[in-house]
């Protein structure tokens, strides 16, 4: 749970699914709940409702946690395997 990751330094957790109302979003709000930063990243979210991915990530960005690309993503988790080589 999220006591084993924080006693690990983990402080940011990063979200992806496929139903982003009622899976992505709750777990956004689980994590920051949990005292982590959570990131949705875009391009890994899909819903089958038209336009729920959109506004969900619109709101999730305004108040809930942070949205990047998958290409920003990995490029973060690139620089920290650099960093623990």
């Amino acid at each position: 749970g999220a006591a084993s990751l924080t006693a690990r330094g983990v402080d940011t957790g990063r979200v992806t699914g496929g139903a982003a109302t009622a899976r992505v979003r709750p777990t956004i709000c689980d994590r920051l709940s949990d005292g982590f930063r959570p990131i949705a990243v875009k391009e890994c979210i899909s819903d089958r409702v038209p336009g729920a991915v959109d506004w969900n990530l619109l709101d999730i960005d305004a108040k809930f946690g942070d949205v990047e690309s998958v290409d920003r993503c990995v490029d973060y988790l690139n620089t920290v395997n650099m960093r623990n080589d």
